[in-house]
């Protein structure tokens, strides 16, 4: 991987990828990264000498920082780390930059144990030889989407609404007296989501497909038959 440049390195996925790059690339002086603390022209004169640029910050400040350094990002590689794709990609104002994207599919900080790791990219937007360096990066398996489209109907199901589903169920469950395991589990699970960024999971719940999952589980709620869902 050429001179890669990590913005926004001291957030939660910024410093898990400067982590891996430390890891897996040669030489640290071929890696560059900026935050908040650095200048403007910090952060143009480490654009200039990047190839590929890994921007990390926040979802919503994504394509304001595009816009900012745009005449220097003309002939970079941009990989975006956004939990949603569909509306980088409707924005006209960066269609004509080399946007690739990745989704983290779990926090670092959170998720220790290797097998529990993926990583989602999207189908011909990288290498071979990239696609394995993402994977040894970030030590994640990889989870293949077709599209901006596919992406976001799936973190429709996959995060907006299990999210919520957890925290109206650990809201449910916490002033219960005692605990079954499973209890136990989702409670866990709630408090985990309590403990992440709230903004963030604001944003993941505004997912355009969200209200279409939820007419769905509403469904499957007042027509529930245990029978459907056991294996005789």
């Amino acid at each position: 991987m050429k001179k890669p440049l990590i913005t926004g390195y001291k957030g939660e996925i910024g410093s898990f990828l400067l982590s891996g790059l430390l890891r897996i690339m040669p030489k640290a002086l071929d890696i560059f990264c900026v935050d908040v603390n650095e200048s403007k022209e910090e952060v143009i004169e480490r654009i200039k000498i990047s190839d590929i640029i890994f921007v990390c910050v926040p979802m919503e400040k994504t394509i304001d920082w595009i816009m900012q350094y745009r005449n220097l990002l003309r002939n970079k590689i941009i990989v975006e780390q956004c939990s949603l794709k569909e509306w980088i990609y409707d924005d006209p104002r960066v269609r004509n930059f080399d946007i690739r994207s990745m989704h983290i599919l779990f926090r670092p900080s959170q998720t220790p144990n290797l097998e529990d790791r993926k990583l989602g990219i999207f189908e011909g937007q990288f290498t071979g030889d990239m696609i394995q360096q993402l994977g040894d990066l970030t030590q994640s398996q990889i989870v293949w989407y077709k599209g901006a489209k596919e992406h976001d109907k799936e973190m429709a199901v996959q995060q907006a609404l299990t999210h919520r589903t957890l925290l109206l169920l650990g809201n449910a469950l916490k002033n219960c007296n005692g605990s079954t395991y499973i209890s136990k589990r989702v409670l866990e699970l709630s408090e985990r989501i309590k403990k992440g960024n709230k903004d963030l999971y604001q944003l993941i719940q505004d997912n355009k497909y969200l209200p279409e999952q939820l007419e769905k589980i509403k469904e499957g709620f007042e027509n529930f038959n245990l029978g459907d869902y056991w294996n005789d």
